[in-house]
């Protein structure tokens, strides 16, 4: 549509242009007509009178005559003297705006004598040959006259050229109309073909079908429905592999999780029979109190171990906890019941939380065997010390280690899965401690300096 009305634009200019050279043309040959008429008739007067005359001759031949040619011409038609006067016009010198001068300027009889045949003088404005002037010689070839015709160009017929872009308006105006509707019809023929295919790639689903969009027509649209098909298999291919790689692997992390909460209570009851089996070889005077709490704490961590294997039977990351009244300092020592005073020490204070209390002990566990391990390397290893104490709204329990300390740059990621500063292990241990302890609105942090240890804290609300 733009095309056409500039097609309509373009044609108003390039014919207003066209007629305009073509009447500045018109006028020029026009002069050039009326100055072979009026050259022939001066050729004519000046052979009657034998190819000579006077100045005076010049006025009493042509004072009739001179008249008759400039009506005939429609033209004012002047006669002057070698030397540049006036000696004769056609010309009414009441009118100011066809008066010739009374004497030609020296350039222009410069121009007249540096020039052969004729002298054209053109409109400043358009360019149209409106005065011309010769030099008539006598019969001996010397000056005789200078002729000087002058008229007024005929001008441009605008009303003509409206006239005739009024006749092309209904054509351009059916070739607008058409252009609508071939413009119309190109963006159906896009449009209808990308509606259809918009509307079967949202029917597809990769993950139920394997149907590719059926598209019949062998152009661009259909090579992008070929490419869209190629996309969808691959998709549907790499979703398959994706679901199997992540079963498997939350198999695989499920059963790293369940060795790793295993692992916790067994290594402190392994080290607590054998202390028993030390104190029954040296008969110990306690040894019957020692079995009794090695008894009670056993039973607790063994508790615990079925809570494992009752959640990994049922195929869930953890069971959903059941908050009720816990004692922390009972929690606390259930975790540091199988170690001696040398190994922890327990600083603490009763104080009863919300929280569940298998998991707690779970908690507690994986944090008072971090510290065992962050400590087993040192040459004078410290006792880890332990913390029960309140504060504010918060049970808080502080473990401490006397080990080299967490690195800064690791610090932030240490609650991260399968991230761990350990050289074994698979790093589930922190991720679940901040777990649980998130579960029961509380909040785990640590604070470790280089060479001096790592001291973890966790808080629990209060139970009110």
């Amino acid at each position: 549509m733009a095309v056409v009305l500039l097609a309509l634009a373009s044609t108003g200019v390039v014919a207003y242009f066209h007629a305009q050279n073509q009447e500045i043309e018109y006028n020029n040959q026009r002069l050039e007509r009326k100055e072979a008429a009026l050259s022939r008739s001066l050729d004519y007067v000046l052979a009657r009178h034998g190819g000579m005359l006077s100045e005076d001759s010049v006025a009493i031949v042509f004072t009739d005559r001179i008249c008759e040619l400039a009506d005939v011409h429609h033209l004012v038609f002047s006669l002057y003297s070698p030397e540049g006067n006036l000696i004769i016009s056609s010309a009414a010198f009441t009118d100011e705006a066809s008066k010739p001068p009374l004497q030609l300027t020296t350039p222009t009889l410069e121009a007249l004598k540096n020039t052969i045949g004729r002298t054209v003088l053109h409109d400043t404005e358009n360019k149209i040959a409106k005065e011309v002037m010769w030099v008539v010689k006598n019969i001996e070839n010397n000056p005789l006259l200078i002729a000087r015709a002058s008229y007024s160009p005929r001008k441009l017929d605008e009303g003509a050229l409206i006239s005739f872009l009024k006749r092309l308006l209904p054509v351009y105006f059916a070739l607008l109309l058409g252009a609508m509707l071939i413009g119309y019809l190109i963006i159906q023929s896009i449009t209808r073909p990308l509606k259809t295919l918009r509307e079967e790639m949202a029917e597809v689903d990769p993950l139920k079908t394997t149907n590719p969009i059926d598209y019949k027509w062998k152009d661009e649209i259909g090579e992008l429905v070929i490419q869209y098909n190629e996309l969808l298999e691959k998709l549907r291919i790499s979703i398959e592999e994706r679901a199997k790689f992540e079963r498997e692997g939350a198999w695989k992390e499920m059963a790293q999780q369940v060795a790793h909460e295993i692992k916790n209570p067994l290594t402190p009851l392994r080290l607590g029979i054998q202390q028993l089996e030390k104190s029954w070889n040296d008969d110990a005077p306690d040894f019957s109190e020692r079995l009794k709490k090695f008894s009670r704490t056993a039973i607790d961590q063994i508790d615990i171990l079925s809570g494992i294997a009752s959640d990994f039977a049922l195929l869930a990351e953890v069971r959903k906890p059941q908050l009720e009244k816990v004692s922390l300092l009972a929690a606390v020592k259930t975790s540091i019941g199988l170690y001696d005073s040398s190994t922890v020490t327990l600083n603490a204070e009763e104080i009863s939380v919300k929280g569940d209390s298998s998991r707690l002990v779970r908690v507690f566990n994986n944090l008072i065997s971090n510290a065992i391990d962050a400590s087993l390397n040192e040459e004078k290893a410290q006792a880890i010390q332990v913390k029960v104490f309140e504060e504010g709204e918060y049970g808080v329990v502080e473990v401490r280690d006397f080990g080299v300390g967490i690195p800064q740059e690791k610090l932030n990621r240490i609650f991260e899965p399968h991230f761990t500063t350990k050289t074994h292990g698979q790093g589930l241990g922190l991720a679940m401690v901040k777990k649980i302890v998130e579960q029961a609105s509380g909040e785990v942090s640590v604070v470790s300096m280089p060479q001096e240890g790592s001291t973890f804290t966790v808080r629990v609300p209060k139970w009110l």
